[in-house]
């Protein structure tokens, strides 16, 4: 099989990481996740009123004060593991419909979730249940591994209960969000709505590997998580900070290095290509099987961002039932892997509607969805995004915009684009003769790129100052330019290793020297045709890359200039190219230096490609 274009499935941020607790509130207020307890009070800093960005009129009235919790119901799985699952309801007799969370991090620290609470007031039950083998449920956590089969039997064991009304919701981000979209691949009867936040989706082309590139984090995440409970304190900061154990080589003995054993990272370790393994925890390609609405939610800088319009698209455009692809919907706000949280993201302030109105509009989704209330859902836009620099939110019934152009912005240099102080040029000029760039990439001293899950617009300029880094930077823009919607690179390059890798970043460089990341793109060089079947590199040939970067929207202002930046690592954030083209990079402890080129002339015009659209207002 050869290599998917992915250009359409990442047309889009954030993480999901499977890797952060999934409560997430609307209004600014911190909910009492473990994974996030030491965040509490940075996150809570702003107590602000919502923007009514989004339509909430008719949303359930809160009708019961007064809820009651019930704890460690067993549900059974197919193969006779019981789930240990809580209930949040009413304090009332009744059958109701019923949201399910199913997580990875302790059903119990979701209680005070106030956007499940505030369901529970207007009328909801409240099903929060441990994965497998977490916690109080029996079994063996391995991540991905049985979502599907036990979501689809945790949503059907719900619809039989006498306190249910046979109507089922889910609900939760990051792992939570993924665990939503497995439950609906085989189409439980009674599952009527999902709201998928910051969720990773597919396993090969997002997390833990994005096109080959091992994702660092998920070996943190491997070592909090431990067997059944988390390893580590509340008071661990989870993904902000370089770990010793990301310096083993091979990765793969990251585990030992760290003090941890996991059969599933091991099992992963043997999985360098994209196979029927990688396959089994994604589900990106099984569309057609899904029979629910879905509210995807996510934010510009999260590690998931390609879930939300991925899964958009893709419903969108393969959904057997036409009534189905038409009710899915998409929000991308100015946040990280924790969404509305926060209007300010290291330093930069996105104003007054950064944090919105979404859990009333969340509720509005459900009433629709799983009391049948005609609240005017269907006429609202499909899509919702946040304009950064405009600091506006855009709506459209279309991903991408319909009126988006995909504009190529060349390469240019005398040779000389090493560095934010390099001669590199990006503009609509195709190339004519003009030298390659070339930069030195060494393993044991990788580009180190600053990243947390939590940041946003991080400042980088002092990354770009090193010679591996080769910087292409537009003219000062005299006029704004909005750029809304999938970024893509076509790279011609060549290296005198047998394998490489190359990472893509956009930037938005501000009037004072400030670059501001804005998203990403990477590809291992060794899967440049196919993701199946590698392809080591002859050296010093020249070879076509084209590689798939997130989603961005933003409105470049007057003053600014757009950068692009190529390097071949981005460490701690991925693990290594050892470039020594061994058949397993992850079991590969045998550095080899490389000579990397990028060639930008005529027969080999380098490019990025954006998506330009009307500026409005």
């Amino acid at each position: 099989m050869k290599r998917r274009d992915f250009l359409i499935g990442t047309a889009v941020a954030a993480s999901s990481s499977s890797c952060s607790q999934e409560t997430q509130t609307a209004n600014g207020s911190a909910s009492k996740d473990g994974l996030a307890a030491q965040r509490n009070a940075e996150m809570a800093d702003e107590k602000i009123e919502p923007a009514k960005v989004f339509p909430t009129d008719n949303i359930s009235p809160v009708t019961y004060e007064k809820t009651t919790v019930v704890n460690n119901l067993l549900a059974p799985m197919r193969d006779g593991v019981g789930l240990a699952t809580d209930l949040i309801r009413p304090d009332a007799p009744g059958a109701y419909p019923v949201v399910l969370m199913r997580t990875p991090y302790n059903k119990v620290e979701a209680h005070d979730n106030s956007f499940l609470n505030s369901l529970v007031q207007r009328g909801y039950i409240v099903a929060i249940q441990d994965c497998r083998g977490r916690f109080n449920s029996d079994g063996v956590f391995t991540p991905y591994r049985n979502e599907r089969t036990d979501g689809y039997d945790a949503v059907e064991w719900i619809a039989e209960q006498s306190w249910c009304d046979g109507n089922v919701g889910m609900e939760g981000g990051s792992y939570a969000g993924g665990t939503q979209w497995f439950a609906a691949m085989d189409a439980p009867p009674h599952l009527k709505a999902i709201m998928p936040g910051v969720a990773q989706w597919d396993a090969f082309h997002n997390e833990p590997v994005l096109n080959g590139c091992l994702l660092l984090p998920m070996l943190e995440w491997m070592h909090v998580m431990g067997r059944r409970s988390k390893q580590y304190g509340s008071d661990h900061e989870w993904f902000n900070q370089d770990r010793d154990y990301f310096h083993a080589l091979p990765i793969a003995s990251g585990a030992e290095a760290g003090g941890s054993t996991s059969e599933w990272w091991e099992e992963w370790m043997d999985h360098p290509n994209l196979d029927d393994f990688w396959r089994s925890r994604s589900y990106s390609e099984d569309w057609r099987k899904i029979k629910v609405p879905a509210l995807n939610i996510t934010g510009w800088w999260d590690m998931g961002l390609p879930s939300s319009p991925g899964a958009f698209l893709g419903m969108r455009g393969n959904s057997r039932a036409p009534k189905v692809a038409a009710a899915q919907q998409m929000i991308i706000g100015p946040w990280p892997h924790w969404v509305n949280r926060k209007r300010n993201l290291n330093g930069v302030d996105f104003g007054e509607k950064a944090i919105v109105n979404l859990d009333d509009y969340k509720t509005r989704f459900l009433d629709r969805w799983l009391k049948g209330k005609d609240n005017g859902l269907g006429d609202d836009p499909r899509v919702q995004i946040f304009v950064l620099g405009a600091n506006e939110w855009r709506s459209s019934d279309e991903w991408p915009l319909p009126e988006t152009a995909f504009t190529p912005f060349y390469f240019h240099s005398k040779g000389d684009a090493n560095s934010s102080n390099g001669g590199g040029v990006l503009s609509r000029d195709t190339p004519g003769g003009e030298p390659s760039d070339s930069f030195t990439y060494d393993p044991m001293n990788p580009t180190g790129v600053r990243w947390d899950l939590r940041d946003g617009p991080v400042d980088d300029r002092a990354t770009a100052e090193r010679e591996d880094v080769l910087c292409y930077t537009t003219k000062t823009l005299s006029e704004p330019l909005d750029v809304i919607g999938p970024v893509s690179c076509v790279l011609f390059g060549s290296s005198s290793a047998l394998d490489t890798d190359w990472h893509v970043r956009l930037v938005d460089v501000h009037p004072n020297g400030e670059a501001r990341y804005l998203c990403h793109g990477a590809l291992r060089a060794r899967f440049r045709n196919s993701f199946e079947e590698p392809e080591l590199l002859e050296p010093n040939k020249i070879y076509k890359f084209d590689i798939t970067m997130d989603a961005c929207g933003i409105r470049f202002l007057p003053g600014h200039r757009i950068r692009i930046e190529v390097m071949s690592s981005w460490f701690p954030r991925y693990d290594r190219n050892m470039n020594s083209g061994a058949p397993n990079n992850f079991r590969d402890a045998n550095p080899v230096v490389a000579n990397n080129r990028i060639h930008h002339e005529k027969a080999y015009p380098s490019h990025l490609i954006l998506p330009l659209v009307p500026t409005k207002g």
